[in-house]
C-alpha cells in the first residue's frame, strides 16, 4: 500500500470517527447521505488505480488489448470523478442542520469534503502520470484541465439537475437531454466556470506541492 493510499485512509477513518461521534452527540443517525457520497468519491480512485496495475503489470498479453482496458477503466474514472469533489456542494444542508451543532456539523462535511478532493487529486495525479506514457505530457495536461471543467459541469448536473454518474448507463437519453439544454442555462454556464476555476486551481496547487516535495 502507498503513503498517499495509506494518508487517504486515515481520512476516511477520521470521518467515519466523526459521523460516530455525531450520533452519540444527537442520538439520531447523521451522516448517511455524507457516507455515501464518500463512497461513490472513492470509486473513480478504485478505477484509476486499476487502470494503473494494468498499465505497469502487463496483465494482459497484447498491449493494444492492454490499452484499450486502459482506456475503458480511464473513461469510467473520468465518469465518476465528478462525485469526488461533489462533497463540498453538501455545505448547502448546514441550513437545515440543528443550530446548536453546527459547529460539528461545519467539521464533519468539512473533513469529508476534504477526504473526496484528496481522493479525486490523487486519482488525477495517477491518471496523468499513466497518460504522459502514452499520449506525451501536453496532450495529457489538456486532457486533464478539460476533465476538470466537464467535472465542473458534472457538479451542477449533480447538484442542481439531480442527475447521477450513473445514469448515463440506465437512463442515458434523459441524461443526454439535460446536459444538452443546461448547456444552454446561463446558471449551469456560472456554476461550471466557478467550479472549473476553483478544481483547477487546486489541482494546480496540490501537484505543484508534490512535485516540490518529491525534489526537497
Amino acid at each position: 500500500m502507498s503513503k498517499s493510499t495509506s494518508g487517504i485512509l486515515i481520512l476516511c477513518m477520521l470521518c467515519l470517527v466523526l459521523f460516530l461521534f455525531r450520533i452519540k452527540l444527537s442520538g439520531g443517525i447523521f451522516g448517511f447521505s455524507l457516507i455515501w457520497n464518500l463512497f461513490l468519491a472513492w470509486l473513480p480512485l478504485v478505477f484509476i488505480l486499476l487502470a494503473k496495475r494494468v498499465f505497469q503489470k502487463r496483465l494482459f498479453t497484447t498491449s493494444s488489448f492492454n490499452r484499450i482496458i486502459v482506456f475503458g477503466l480511464t473513461f469510467l474514472w473520468l465518469i465518476f470523478f465528478p462525485n469526488s469533489p461533489y462533497i463540498i456542494t453538501d455545505l448547502i444542508h448546514l441550513s437545515h442542520l440543528p443550530k446548536n451543532l453546527i459547529w460539528f456539523d461545519s467539521i464533519c462535511i468539512f473533513v469529508t469534503a476534504l477526504t473526496g478532493l484528496a481522493m479525486g487529486f490523487y486519482s488525477l495525479l495517477i491518471f496523468q502520470n499513466i497518460w504522459n506514457q502514452i499520449l506525451g505530457k501536453a496532450i495529457t495536461w489538456l486532457a486533464l484541465l478539460s476533465s476538470l471543467v466537464m467535472s465542473g459541469f458534472g457538479l451542477y448536473l449533480g447538484r442542481v439537475v439531480r442527475l447521477n454518474s450513473w445514469d448515463i448507463f440506465s437512463n442515458p437519453k434523459a441524461f443526454l437531454v439535460h446536459s444538452w439544454f443546461s448547456l444552454s442555462n446561463p446558471a449551469a454556464i456560472q456554476y461550471t466556470l466557478i467550479f472549473s476555476i476553483v478544481l483547477i486551481s487546486l489541482y494546480l496547487s496540490f501537484y505543484y506541492f508534490q512535485k516540490d516535495d518529491r525534489s526537497a
